[in-house]
């Protein structure tokens, strides 16, 4: 065995529950914080590092507004959004990235961001049926490269090399998570995500205090609250694009007046205007413990749910177990 690896202590936060034994558990953290930093809730260790992978987009987005970009390209609501999304590649996405990049001078063949099927199950399989192969416009990230590069031509920024970390345009995006999340820029850990652009780790509550920020507004300059706070309502306004059918980031803002972005890895970053942010990690990566961790700890902060997503169904339709919260 290597010995090299340090784990952050965590404590079971769900378990798979059948014919009344625990079969599975899933381990994870959570860091509940305010604007100015104070730790409301912990589970695990919040101070422990986390990337924070997808769930940082809404930090990546910032320079789109931030550097009058958006504006110069005439771009919507609805294209703000996208650009802060993980998309599912159905329709009103695709066409959303097609626009910013046709809006901006650019086309599909200068997107980054590497090529996968739809996450969307029906528009994976009609691509498939199609003959054609993915393309970089059906990855997820796609928004996110195409209002990058939109950043990059209205500053004057060179394209070709817009994912590496040294590029001006990653180096600014480093120094507002950096400011927004209350730490220095040499205290962000920096690391290649899938998608080809830097995957930034930070303390957990650090995390929790830049969400709480971005949807507050608060403890930020006048300039940088005005752009988390238009980032926070294009998001809130538009949750179809920021996910899509059938995902928890959508329907978890379309239930309630929260921001709220998932992550590769089991993390999802939520903000809640009235004066908090969450942050939350499934240590082993598993996506099926994030809903039900993440409604315990939403409900326990005063915004219930119901949710009929905690009973396990075998192969003809009856009940086999649930999936337990534990905080």
């Amino acid at each position: 065995m290597t010995g090299d690896a340090v784990l952050p202590d965590d404590v079971p936060l769900v378990a798979i529950r059948r014919g009344g034994l625990v079969e599975s558990a899933h381990r994870g953290r959570l860091a509940v914080c305010d604007p100015e930093g104070d730790v409301l809730e912990a589970v695990g260790d919040p101070v422990a590092y986390v990337y924070a992978r997808s769930a940082a987009k809404p930090f990546q987005a910032l320079p789109f507004v931030l550097s009058g970009a958006a504006d110069a390209f005439g771009l919507t609501d609805r294209e703000i959004a996208v650009a802060c999304a993980s998309h599912n590649a159905e329709e009103p996405h695709l066409a959303a990235v097609r626009s910013i990049l046709k809006k901006a001078g650019l086309v599909e063949g200068d997107l980054q961001s590497g090529a996968h099927p739809p996450m969307y199950g029906p528009e994976a399989a009609k691509l498939a049926q199609s003959g054609e192969d993915p393309r970089p416009i059906h990855g997820n990230c796609s928004g996110k490269h195409a209002g990058m590069l939109a950043v990059c031509i209205h500053e004057g920024y060179e394209t070709l090399s817009y994912r590496d970390p040294g590029h001006p345009l990653q180096r600014y995006i480093l120094g507002l998570i950096a400011e927004v999340c209350g730490l220095r820029e040499d205290e962000v850990l920096v690391a290649d995500d899938n998608c080809g652009v830097p995957a930034f780790a930070l303390p957990l509550q650090n995390f929790a205090t830049g969400l709480a920020r971005i949807a507050t507004g608060e403890e930020l300059s006048d300039e940088l609250a005005g752009a988390a706070l238009r980032i926070r309502d294009v998001m809130r306004a538009h949750p179809f694009m920021v996910a899509g059918t059938g995902r928890f980031d959508t329907e978890l803002m379309e239930r309630t007046n929260l921001l709220v972005k998932g992550g590769a890895e089991a993390v999802l970053a939520v903000g809640n205007p009235e004066g908090w942010g969450m942050a939350l990690k499934i240590s082993d990566g598993s996506q099926r413990a994030v809903r039900p961790a993440a409604l315990a700890a939403l409900g326990g902060m005063g915004i219930e749910m119901d949710d009929e997503g905690s009973t396990m169904r075998g192969l003809h339709g009856e009940a086999v177990g649930e999936i337990q919260p534990l905080i």
